[in-house]
């Protein structure tokens, strides 16, 4: 990562050069200050333009950098959002690095509704967003909530790690989406934009240092090559910031370890038409985030809890390391690349305006994790998996009809993408062998989607939209194999030990299905915005492929869909200082998809064929019911001083469902020695999901002092009631407790903010609190810790 430091200073040092050259040779570029407001786009009917078009058309046009915590606060920002007829939470690169927003785990702290958890501490991320949402370790399946980079989906979510820097925008929207651009699902979607290449040449980096030897580095270069080429490059790196350790040794884990860069090239060939090419490449070398352990259900191991959450225990087997071909000194740790190029571009006809966005992204994981968190080897895992994909959208967004009253926007998405995945698991301390599960999944999709609005009265606006998704994808049956070393005698012809392997059928999951969106909205007055909408979203089905030891586990699972109805309020008060927008929802669940469990009966001491035990297995709930409310407050009741306020509040149950209780089942093969598929029926459980969701910032700006400089004061906050582990679980061991995290900074900075520096400290009470539950692919149920308080400094130039 040194390397990678270097090569960054010295690719920024080049950049820089090359852009004081070409803005030599660009004398034609209009100049423009840079402190000068963006311009307000102008509210439009239903539909409104597409997310990715509008960050499109405003990408060269602004020469405002947003490194920098700088600006003051004088007007509200996302102005023409407030005439959109959705929920959606909207967020600055100002208010992301006043946050602590460094990857898109961290956005469950400032979106309401939202949870965004690591999955048994793996980079792949699981979103919950209003109570939607899926857990997927060995990421083969769409999530409920897709992730958006730069307009380019992201329908394996693991493959959103690595961009989340140089950001212009973060935008949330919950309820099932689809229907103006890219694909559809039933949970909602992250669109995140990355800064644009700039008319003028700006150049700046951020340094953020903090305890524990925490570093966070950004750079970036932007400017115009000829008068109508401009380009941008930017980099990030991370490192430090351990605060666990290992309970025996003292050894501290947790390190960052990362490098990332990405260059954008814009290029407008006339006055119709923009390019745009845009390229991210990053190194995740990190430690991995380790567990501690909080119940154990095994009489073997028969480990304590542990009473320091920090804590955590691992041990390498050099058989597993050996068989694995790593180190045998390795401690639990990531070695993933992820880049993608992506080429976009619009022009306008007249009638409509045609945009393309074709993108390629490849990722390649290999993270180690000691799951059980002890010297036992239980749950020892070792994920490899190469994903490709390949996605194409084209779309027209029309001109309005019949003198403006009608609006429309068609297109069309489609996707290749090429999954494998090899997980491996050391039980030899448990059951005496070291498994590994192989899969191979080709899949493809295609969609369509057309929204048409029509303005019955200037205020009064109607819209209805339809979508169609095919997808297809397979297990491949010669690929779906399960290979075990150290398998019985009798197995292995006498010998004491070998490799043995199964191997299972292919299979197949179609999915064929339409969704559709109709809402109604009435804008009262120029600033009051009331609206109702009624949705349709469909999520495809998929496959189960963490621990393959049967073919029950693989059978594909049914695709979801959730009817959902919306009503909110968009306002703005007291010449814009106030603004207060509510919405309430309703969302009718059917075919929800869960990682469940499924019983393979018998003695797993005396077995021929698949071992007995416990795994997971995604099931179909058939139905379950979500509802709740939302609130979102931005005041500005006096000169230099801004107030914010999220609010969500759900609640949520299981209609429907019966699943075995995985407690009970543990409990007879205690007592048996035999493992017996035990159910229990939830039906009029909850679901588990934190019912409140609180997050706030207050900030000031001192007026002028000296004549040059302006001093900030901010305090944030945020907290989430209890979660019982996203499953109804019912036991009250697999509880997250409720937490509350206070964060405060204070900033320095001239008028015209051409730099900054400021001090900050993030859960600034050292509240103890846990992020994650979990029990999956071990017999220790462990708890995943949040971050103590850190204590640091930012401080950064943007010129």
């Amino acid at each position: 990562m040194r390397d990678f430091r270097l090569s960054l200073k010295a690719a920024f040092s080049l950049a820089t050069a090359l852009g004081t050259v070409c803005a030599a040779d660009a004398q034609t570029v209009p100049a423009r200050s840079r402190h000068m407001a963006k311009p307000v786009a102008t509210a439009k009917a239903v539909p409104s333009q597409p997310a990715h078009a509008k960050a499109r058309n405003a990408a060269v046009h602004s020469a405002a950098e947003t490194v920098a915590v700088t600006a003051q606060r004088r007007a509200f920002k996302f102005t023409a959002q407030q005439h959109e007829a959705t929920s959606t939470t909207y967020l600055d690169a100002q208010v992301l690095a006043e946050r602590h927003i460094n990857t898109v785990m961290d956005l469950g702290r400032v979106v309401p509704n939202l949870t965004v958890q690591s999955e048994g501490g793996s980079t792949a991320p699981s979103f919950y967003l209003r109570g939607i949402g899926l857990q997927d370790y060995t990421q083969n399946n769409m999530p409920s909530v897709l992730t958006y980079f730069d307009g380019v989906p992201f329908p394996i979510a693991s493959m959103s790690s690595g961009m989340m820097f140089d950001v212009q925008s973060v935008a949330a929207e919950p309820g099932p989406v689809g229907f103006t651009h890219g694909l559809g699902d039933t949970g909602g979607e992250v669109r995140i934009e990355s800064n644009a290449p700039t008319k003028q040449l700006h150049y700046g980096a951020t340094e953020d240092i903090a305890t524990r030897d925490r570093s966070k580095t950004v750079v970036y270069v932007s400017g115009p090559i000829t008068d109508k080429l401009q380009y941008r490059i930017a980099g990030e790196n991370m490192e430090g910031g351990a605060f666990r350790f290992n309970r025996v040794t003292g050894q501290k884990i947790g390190n960052a370890n990362f490098g990332a860069i990405r260059g954008r090239l814009a290029w407008q060939p006339d006055e119709k038409t923009n390019i745009d090419l845009i390229a991210n490449w990053s190194l995740d070398r990190s430690e991995a985030t380790t567990s501690f352990v909080l119940q154990d259900f095994s009489k073997l191991s028969n480990a304590p809890r542990d009473t320091n959450i920090y804590a955590t225990g691992w041990s390498l087997n050099p058989v597993y390391a050996k068989v694995l071909g790593i180190s045998p000194n390795s401690v639990p740790s990531n070695n993933d690349v992820n880049w993608n190029i992506t080429l976009k571009g619009d022009h306008d006809f007249g009638f409509a305006k045609l945009y393309g966005i074709t993108s390629f992204a490849q990722q390649q994981r290999h993270e180690y994790i000691d799951r059980d968190a002890l010297a036992f080897r239980s749950g020892d895992t070792y994920f490899v998996s190469e994903t490709n994909m390949f996605s194409q959208e084209l779309g027209l967004q029309g001109r309005p009809l019949f003198h403006d009253r009608f609006h429309w926007v068609v297109g069309m998405y489609y996707n290749r993408i090429r999954n494998y995945g090899s997980n491996w698991f050391d039980l030899s301390d448990y059951i005496g062998l070291i498994r590994d599960s192989t899969h191979q999944q080709p899949e493809q999709n295609f969609s369509q989607f057309a929204t048409l609005g029509y303005d019955i009265t200037r205020k009064l606006k109607l819209s209805f939209s339809l979508s169609h998704q095919t997808d297809d994808r397979q297990l491949v049956g010669d690929d779906i194999r399960q290979y075990y070393y150290g398998a019985t005698a009798s197995q292995c012809g006498g010998a004491p030990s070998c490799w043995t392997s199964h191997a299972f059928g292919t299979h197949g999951a179609l999915t064929n299905q339409f969704s559709g969106k109709t809402g109604i909205n009435y804008q009262a007055t120029r600033n009051v915005l009331a609206y109702f909408t009624i949705s349709r979203g469909v999520k495809p089905g998929g496959f189960t492929t963490n621990t393959t030891v049967s073919d029950v586990q693989i059978k594909p699972f049914k695709p979801e869909w959730v009817l959902a109805y919306e009503v909110g309020l968009k306002t703005e008060f007291f010449d814009h200082r106030l603004r207060l927008n509510w919405a309430a929802f309703y969302d009718d669940y059917h075919d929800k998809q869960i990682l469940g469990t499924v019983v393979i009966p018998g003695n797993p001491k005396s077995y021929t064929g698949p071992t007995p035990g416990t795994y997971g297995s995604y099931v179909n709930i058939p139905h379950s019911e979500i509802w709740g409310t939302e609130f979102q407050l931005e005041a500005h009741p006096f000169r230099g001083f801004s107030l914010s306020q999220n609010f969500g509040y759900l609640r949520s149950k299981y209609t429907d469902y019966q699943q075995v209780n995985s407690a009970a089942v543990s409990a007879g093969y205690a007592v048996t020695g035999i493992y017996t598929p035990v159910y229990t029926d939830y039906g009029g459980a909850d679901m588990g999901l934190p019912k409140l969701t609180l997050s706030g910032m207050a900030s000031y700006d001192t007026r002028p002092f000296w004549n040059h400089y302006m001093m900030n004061f901010e305090v944030d906050y945020s907290y989430r009631t209890m979660q019982d582990s996203l499953q109804p679980r019912g036991t009250g061991v697999y509880v997250v407790p409720p937490y509350f995290l206070l964060g405060a900074s204070v900033t320095f900075k001239p008028v015209n903010s051409r730099w900054f520096v400021t001090a900050y400290a993030s859960n600034l009470t050292n509240r103890h609190y846990i992020d994650v539950v979990s029990v999956a692919a071990t017999t220790v149920l462990t708890g995943i810790s949040g971050e103590p308080r850190f204590v640091g400094g930012r401080f950064g130039v943007d010129f």
